[in-house]
């Protein structure tokens, strides 16, 4: 029978000088035990360690210095090859028997400080009478592993070097790529520094990607029409001409073939038109290998693609539409034909009332000495109205304060498609709103400001038993003055009052931070906080600046809409009274 490992220890159970159990057998203490494999087991009794003995079984087995740090038995069988009779270690053996270590010291990759360092951070063993350190096998292991870990260390720094400098590199060439389109712009722009949409399409570069088909017209256009312009005018500069430049980018990929990169257009989806066939046939077209029709097989069906794109539908309504229908069985996000044939019937009975809305509406065309004026009722508008409808309910503040995030999400929706249809004054006029305009008494229908939503209010005044009960704008305007009062209703049962502002107002022209196009703000500036018997000053009523400076992205006559200037997802919808 050959034994395999170096070293064997047992735990026994110090009964007295004369005994000690041993694996739960009772045995004499002696000096040596001989075992029946001819291997000698040396038993010390030391006054540090009544309650533990370590036997070492001397036996004969091939040795290898080099060992793994993570493999513990290998890292006991190197320790036995080179321990004293005690089943120790010192210093001086560590240094010189370990060849490994050895090497390493030699060599200067492990410096003689840091191996210091490492032993003496190691538990030596409690021998008094020894004349010098010694240590276990345990602390040679942790020994062994603390060395490893000084080159894992320096391997992990030679990557982060690595990965910067790859980093680096990738910034240099995005630095380059730069340059050399501000190089380009300067060669089509003109003498002002500004680009027109025609100079971009006879530049070389799009005039052959339109050329090979490669880039559609279509494609450009709305490229164009989402580039940020240079105020005041519908050419671009070089920051929006760097911009064009970055959604070009994103239009294409790099294959690679044999060493050679060619831009190919991204991969589109095939579309298919219903022509109003059947919802079943529809099915069959767009339903995937599982025969099933998930939220992505919906991206094949053209017509509901025409409608998300056009406004007509929202994302999130469709969302709800799908996630409102029993799925197919064995699926949490697909549906069979039962189920899509549901939602195409909630889709055309959304459309169907809208018909029906506009079939009952007077629209009226009338000359007038402009030229022909159409009135026409707005789907996002009455969509909107509809929704705050929806979610009155007197368990909540009013006013969207404690709306989900849904529900903002739908209102952000309807809101980006209202402010780009064609009744919106802010872009009839191209912000040219006078203070008439605007003027006259406006009820709050809903925000998102956090900062209304954190004080349950305008003015932060809200009792503890009490409830915001709903905000009036009251801007006033005359040839000389403008002034504004807001109204709060603070309900309180019998204490109930009412929290009045007053101010000033006025319109400023500006520069939208986030699309560099002309806006218009309306700029209030408290001045009296009125509430009971009480007077107090406004200037420093921080909870009023949520509606000091906001930008008026939508204006009809009776709705209005603001945004905040440095947060756009920061809304104010007003009905006129």
């Amino acid at each position: 029978m050959k034994f395999n490992l170096q070293v064997l220890y047992f735990a026994i159970t110090y009964r007295g000088v004369d005994s000690f159990t041993f694996f739960g057998q009772k045995r004499s203490s002696v000096p040596q035990y001989s075992t029946s494999i001819g291997s000698t087991c040396h038993f010390k009794v030391d006054e540090f360690q009544k309650n533990r003995y370590n036997f070492q079984l001397q036996m004969s087995a091939d040795q290898t210095n080099f060992v793994k740090a993570d493999d513990g038995e290998a890292l006991q069988e190197l320790f036995s090859s080179y321990c004293d009779k005690d089943g120790l270690m010192t210093k001086n053996t560590l240094k010189t028997e370990i060849s490994v270590i050895k090497e390493l010291l030699d060599v200067g990759d492990l410096l003689e400080e840091e191996f210091n360092d490492i032993w003496e951070a190691a538990p030596k063993f409690p021998d008094i009478n020894a004349e010098e350190q010694r240590i276990d096998v345990d602390s040679f292991i942790q020994i062994y592993r603390d060395i490893d870990d000084i080159f894992e260390e320096d391997e992990e720094d030679d990557d982060v070097v690595a990965e910067t400098n790859v980093d680096n590199d990738v910034q240099e060439d995005e630095n380059d790529d730069e340059a050399q389109l501000e190089r380009t712009f300067k060669t089509i722009c003109n003498n002002d520094g500004l680009v027109s949409k025609d100079a971009l399409m006879n530049w070389s570069e799009i005039k052959e990607l339109l050329d090979d088909n490669e880039l559609g017209q279509d494609e450009f256009d709305d490229m164009w029409q989402k580039t940020p312009k240079s105020p005041g005018s519908d050419l671009i500069d070089v920051d929006g001409f760097l911009s064009f430049n970055v959604a070009l980018d994103s239009l294409f990929e790099v294959v690679d073939f044999e060493d050679e990169s060619i831009p190919a257009k991204q991969e589109q989806i095939p579309m298919f038109y219903a022509d109003d066939l059947p919802p079943g046939v529809i099915f069959a077209e767009i339903a995937n290998d599982n025969t099933l029709v998930g939220m992505e097989d919906l991206k094949k069906w053209g017509d509901l693609q025409d409608m998300l794109r056009e406004g007509d539908l929202l994302p999130l309504e469709l969302q709800n539409m799908f996630e409102n229908i029993p799925k197919a069985d064995g699926t949490d996000d697909q549906l069979d034909e039962e189920g899509f044939t549901a939602l195409y019937d909630a889709i055309d009975n959304l459309f169907e009332e809208d018909d029906e809305e506009d079939d009952n509406a007077n629209d009226v065309v009338e000359e007038s000495q402009t030229g022909v004026a159409a009135e026409v009722k707005s789907s996002s508008k009455d969509r909107l109205f509809e929704f705050f409808s929806s979610v009155d309910d007197e368990d909540r503040l009013p006013c969207g304060l404690e709306a989900t995030d849904n529900e903002v999400e739908l209102v952000l929706d309807l809101v980006s498609v209202l402010e780009k249809e064609s009744q919106n004054m802010v872009l009839n006029t191209d912000g040219e709103i006078q203070l008439t305009d605007v003027a006259g008494d406006w009820e709050l229908l809903y925000t998102t400001s956090s900062t209304m939503k954190f004080n349950k209010s305008l003015s932060g005044l809200v009792p503890p038993n009490g409830k915001f009960g709903g905000l009036v704008q009251k801007l006033k305007a005359s040839k000389y003055l403008a002034d504004v009062e807001y109204v709060e209703q603070i309900n309180a049962g019998p204490a109930s009052f009412e929290v009045k502002v007053t101010g000033d107002w006025e319109l400023r022209s500006s520069v939208s931070l986030f699309t560099g196009s002309k806006s218009v703000c309306l700029d209030v500036v408290p001045d009296k906080v009125n509430y009971g018997l009480n007077s107090q000053k406004a200037d420093h009523w921080k909870t009023l600046g949520a509606m000091n400076l906001l930008d008026i992205t939508y204006l009809d006559d009776d709705m209005r809409v603001m945004r905040g200037t440095t947060s756009t997802d920061s809304i104010f919808i007003f009905k006129k009274l």
